[in-house]
């Protein structure tokens, strides 16, 4: 046994110069580390990092006007958290808890109770018009509501950023962490989502959150991580219906984890599950039937279909390879060298340590991408954002290896530098980011559409280039929901699907002179007519208004 003036003299040098030190029962086990000059250098890393990553969000998120579901999304929150009530449009889309969150600021004024229409039926419907009328009104005026929704989003990034860093660092050390934060924050994809109030990056954080404590719990077997588990579960369930991924995940590794070790923390993994479902119940004030509701929608419009575009065709029904060429062509070239580096390397070293701890980081990126893959609903990358963070560190696992030789350090240097200077080109329309492969973001149009590149968030890019330009009206076909007149655009109507028509009476319009139309328009992808605008295709614009508004001047 050890003695008390032992303990006291090694509790003192602790204090000095060891970092860890085990006590065993008539056997002393000093771990002795000493302190690094250098043990705050990455986590100052990860706070200039997350400050550049705020930074260009707010600067590019003002620049742009609202999405095509953020109009729709757009208050909804106020509605839910003030009567508990799913009885207006647009409330069982998704679960509430993006609803919740960008709405927290639209606590504070004043809005109208009249945005949203009180019957069941419309549930279902997206709430174009209430939304177009909150940002239309007085409190939005210069988006200050906008900006401040969206800033709730930025929050929910940075709080991922957090934790991409933090399962980097206990895997591979301050490397490793170091390098997973620097693939996040400066993601073009990453960024592109978190500005906007939409369910894609909540759902991302509170999945990888729930996966990276569920991992903790069975390797630690605490039940201060299965409560924490148990919690962000319940948010990544109320995040997205797909939330419901999570737990044949998690079933899939604990399964995992029992063949190989024989044993599993049961009843911590049932505290984990029980508070997931306590958190759902809380979110919805103990009603599930809307989340249900919510559920049987997504089925219906999965089996109906949607229009998207891939490659120069249209498909109602998809393509499986959709995803894979969007990612593809989406995802900086220096990153993909980073994860395919880390895979070889993994395959390398997995008879060493049998790779059971990378299985917590592609399990989770291998079902979320091969759901998508089937399911005919997705078309568009942000489907499949949540595989980016489990990505990022499994990435991160190559960079002792990349640092341990000059020549790789040298390499490791130019791909950081390639990475980081892409994500500064695209800057601000992450959205629209094309690699190089693509021929970059100019190109984009020419293989993917959509929330890929074009969801109607350039239209305050469009009032400043009619105003620079001297253009007093324009005809238009805009593929988005908010409204041209809150940016002092006058327009002569073109097909659009949701666009306004100023005169209804006129249902065609001559083109001349200036002509503005959306890259998913110029397509055709939801025109019956998929050659609409074949003549303008033929044609060189004179300027593309953050690569998804085309300008045209016919005059010429």
């Amino acid at each position: 046994m050890y003695t008390h003036q032992t303990r006291n003299e090694l509790i003192e040098k602790s204090n000095s110069n060891i970092r860890e030190i085990t006590l065993v029962p008539g056997k002393l086990l000093p771990a002795v580390k000493s302190r690094p000059a250098n043990s705050w250098a990455p986590h100052i890393i990860l706070a200039v990092c997350l400050l550049i990553f705020a930074i260009k969000a707010l600067t590019s998120m003002v620049q742009e006007s609202a999405t095509w579901d953020e109009t729709h999304y757009f208050g909804i929150g106020k509605y839910l958290l003030q009567t508990g009530k799913w009885d207006v449009e647009g409330s069982i889309i998704h679960p509430p808890l993006p609803y919740y969150l960008s709405s927290i600021p639209l606590l504070f004024f004043p809005t109208d109770k009249a945005l949203w229409k009180h019957e069941p039926f419309y549930r279902a419907e997206p709430n174009i018009i209430g939304g177009q009328t909150l940002l239309s009104s007085p409190e939005n005026r210069g988006d200050h509501l906008l900006t401040l929704s969206r800033l709730m989003i930025v929050f929910v990034a940075m709080l991922l950023g957090c934790f991409v860093y933090l399962w980097a660092y206990k895997l591979y050390g301050s490397s490793g962490a170091i390098s997973a934060i620097i693939l996040y924050a400066f993601c073009p994809n990453i960024l592109a989502n978190a500005r906007l109030i939409t369910p894609d990056i909540v759902i991302t954080a509170f999945s990888f959150i729930t996966l990276y404590f569920f991992w903790k719990l069975l390797k630690n077997g605490r039940v201060m991580d299965a409560a924490f588990g148990g919690i962000s579960l319940g948010l990544a369930l109320l995040s997205k219906h797909t939330g419901l991924l999570m737990l044949p995940v998690c079933i899939a590794l604990a399964l995992v984890y029992l063949w190989k070790y024989r044993s599993l923390p049961l009843r911590n993994c049932l505290i984990f599950g029980a508070l997931g479902f306590v958190v759902l119940l809380l979110g919805y004030r103990f009603d599930l039937e809307p989340y249900f509701a919510g559920i049987a929608l997504q089925q219906y419009k999965a089996h109906a279909g949607h229009w998207s575009f891939l490659l120069g065709e249209c498909s109602l029904h998809g393509w499986w390879y959709y995803l894979l060429v969007a990612f593809v062509l989406k995802t900086p070239i220096a990153g993909m060298l980073f994860l395919v580096s880390a895979f070889f390397i993994y395959l390398w070293n997995i008879r060493k340590n049998g790779g059971f701890e990378e299985l917590f980081l592609l399990v989770p990126a291998a079902v979320i991408f091969g759901f998508f893959s089937i399911y005919s609903e997705a078309r568009g990358l942000r489907y499949i954002l949540p595989v980016y963070p489990f990505l990022f560190v499994f990435a991160a696992g190559a960079t002792r290896t990349l640092l341990s030789k000059k020549f790789l350090t040298a390499v490791y240097g130019v791909l950081i530098a390639w990475y980081i200077g892409a994500s500064l080109y695209i800057h601000p329309h992450y959205l629209a980011y094309f690699n190089e492969l693509a021929g970059g973001p100019d190109n984009g149009y020419r293989y993917l559409v959509d929330s890929n590149l074009d969801w109607g968030q350039d239209l305050k890019g469009l009032g400043r280039y009619m105003r620079e330009h001297g253009i007093s009206k324009i005809c238009l076909s805009y593929f988005g929901t908010d409204r041209p007149e809150r940016y002092g655009i006058a327009y002569e109507w073109l097909p659009s699907e949701v666009l306004r028509n100023p005169s209804p009476g006129v249902q065609t319009v001559t083109l001349h002179d200036w002509v503005a139309i959306s890259a998913t328009n110029l397509q055709g992808v939801y025109f019956e007519n998929k050659d609409i605008y074949a003549m303008l295709r033929a044609k060189q614009p004179v300027a593309k208004i953050g690569y998804s508004i085309f300008i045209y001047n016919l005059k010429n």
